[in-house]
């Protein structure tokens, strides 16, 4: 069995790692953790900060030599009037954005959509970290406050937008 270091998990992550995708708290900063340090490992990101193009996750590390399976969903407040809550992998918007991008060094060619590699494994050539992005217009009001709908109803009983990789 291989030995990474990744992260160290604090009880409440853990806690938050049993159970799957999680609701979060009101713009709260991004989470990210791993659940153990040996493979396979699954790495869990709640809320990915969706108030700027690209934010690094260092916690989340990978070798060369790593596999990692991709997944994602949830939705996210995209701001303006009336039902803004859009799906963070596959939206349905009608004008290109809102969506979720990934990077996993050597592995995807720089930040591309989840939508792309989600239920996917890759396998990671160079070392480095997770990045993920967002695709907006406008980032100052995004986030994960005042849940509705969404548009056309797409984001009715679903979680705030989360990521999932496992690392074997």
């Amino acid at each position: 069995m291989q030995l990474k270091t990744l992260c160290i998990i604090s009880a409440t992550a853990a806690a938050a790692a049993m159970a799957g995708p999680f609701l979060g708290t009101a713009n709260a900063a991004p989470d990210a953790f791993c659940s153990g340090r040996h493979l396979p490992i699954t790495c869990f990101v709640d809320e990915p900060n969706v108030q700027q193009p690209e934010t690094d996750y260092p916690q989340i590390d990978f070798e060369p030599g790593d596999r990692v399976t991709i997944e994602a969903g949830g939705c996210v407040q995209t701001g303006g009037r009336g039902a803004t809550w859009k799906r963070y992998v596959d939206p349905a918007a009608d004008n290109d954005l809102y969506h979720g991008l990934i990077e996993i060094p050597g592995a995807t060619a720089g930040l591309v959509r989840l939508q792309g590699v989600v239920n996917t494994t890759v396998a990671v050539p160079t070392g480095g970290h997770l990045r993920l992005g967002y695709q907006d217009d406008g980032f100052a009001d995004n986030g994960y406050w005042g849940h509705d709908n969404g548009t056309g109803n797409q984001c009715k009983n679903v979680e705030n937008a989360w990521v999932r990789l496992t690392i074997s």
